[in-house]
């Protein structure tokens, strides 16, 4: 429901207030003996200010070092209506952060010698459309695929369809462009990566993704959001899309949060239905640098930026700049990293030159947290320039 009337105003107010540092449930843990407690202050100082800022409800955030988790940090309120406070059980929507995860049960298949991602779609896919005959498994997680949207960014599928209506009406579809020409990101990408999972394991996506990396890991808190989840944390927005055709034309920011629904049925998984706890999520970064998932060349391959066919790169905007096989990536020279976000609200940022990592949830969506993880990071990395946004 949306919240309109003075108290739910006043509410928020006090959560601000709250935020600007009088968070009774605030908390931080540098849960390794050697992380100096002024590094640990500085980032529960520079979170909670970029929440008072930004009007983020609740948060959690980790650090990772050397592999090893490194602080702990929930903050706010998982719910304005009955204000119950963000802890580190928490579950958050982390949105295309899934499409990640989704790359690396595609090579988990690749190494396992059941899936080339150079071959057409179609071959192993035979009743996709005769249009989609070039379309490759590469093509569909970097973005280059041409493939049409099936759902606008309200996550409302194509003309209201059902899901099943929805992906029969996509494939009737032109393409937008010619296969591996120009980085154009849809949802549709992911969600026939999720079908063709499906296919070569005989087993529904989110079964074969539990299998394989969430149990494998030990994640205790992670699903996807198509799955009932108790302590899930709401979603909220202060953002109206204008949304023409499939995609956004512009925004309206107002005053107040709204609740924000995201319908996200299970055809969606692959492109963003996992929901997790920040420390999870760290877990699992850990695990996937490891090489507990998948080997050195996949990891390696995983991360690549691929470029479009003239040899520029493209990603969302000029700090997140490029593409691999579902990880974003912050081309830069001095401390690259590997970037995935998702829903305007979540992020990962791996900094592989420095072993740093650093997880930011949020339920706001417009927090944006990709703007500010540089500024966490840089309490950890020395010369790491970070002025956000």
């Amino acid at each position: 429901m949306m919240l309109r009337n003075s108290a739910a105003i006043a509410l928020v107010a006090a959560l601000v207030a709250n935020l600007c540092g009088l968070l009774p449930n605030a908390s931080a843990e540098a849960s390794s003996a050697a992380e100096p407690e002024s590094k640990a202050s500085a980032v529960e100082r520079l979170v909670q200010s970029e929440m008072a800022a930004r009007g983020i409800p609740g948060a959690q955030v980790v650090i990772v070092q050397n592999k090893k988790i490194v602080f702990t940090g929930a903050y706010g309120v998982a719910n304005l209506e009955s204000e119950s406070p963000v802890t580190k059980h928490t579950v958050f929507s982390i949105n295309s952060i899934s499409k990640a995860v989704a790359g690396v049960a595609v090579m988990q298949l690749v190494e396992a010698g059941k899936l080339d991602l150079d071959v057409p779609l179609k071959t192993y896919l035979q009743s996709l459309p005769e249009s989609w005959k070039e379309v490759t498994t590469r093509h569909a997680l970097t973005h280059m695929s041409g493939l049409p949207e099936i759902v606008d960014d309200n996550v409302r599928a194509i003309d209201g369809a059902e899901p099943d209506v929805a992906w029969q009406k996509v494939q009737e579809l032109p393409l937008d462009s010619q296969p591996g020409t120009r980085f154009d990101y849809t949802q549709t990408n992911y969600v026939v990566i999720g079908k063709l999972i499906e296919k070569l394991t005989n087993k529904p996506y989110a079964d074969f993704v539990r299998e394989r990396q969430f149990d494998a890991v030990g994640l205790k808190r992670t699903s996807f959001s198509s799955e009932a989840e108790p302590d899930a944390a709401s979603l909220y927005t202060y953002l109206t899309l204008l949304i023409q055709g499939m995609k956004t034309v512009g925004v309206e920011r107002g005053k107040v949060p709204l609740v924000r629904k995201e319908p996200m049925a299970a055809y969606m998984n692959p492109a963003g239905g996992v929901k997790t706890t920040a420390t999870d999520l760290a877990a699992w970064v850990i695990a996937v640098q490891n090489l507990s998932l998948v080997s050195k060349s996949g990891l390696e391959q995983l991360w690549k930026p691929q470029a479009q066919k003239d040899g520029t790169y493209r990603g969302f905007n000029a700090s997140v700049n490029g593409y691999g096989l579902g990880w974003p990536s912050a081309r830069r020279i001095a401390h690259p990293a590997v970037t995935p976000v998702g829903g305007a609200r979540a992020a990962i940022f791996i900094y592989p030159n420095d072993d740093l990592t650093v997880v930011v949830l949020t339920n706001l969506m417009g927090a944006s947290p990709e703007k500010f993880i540089d500024k966490i990071a840089s309490i950890y990395i020395s010369g790491l320039a970070a002025e956000g946004k």
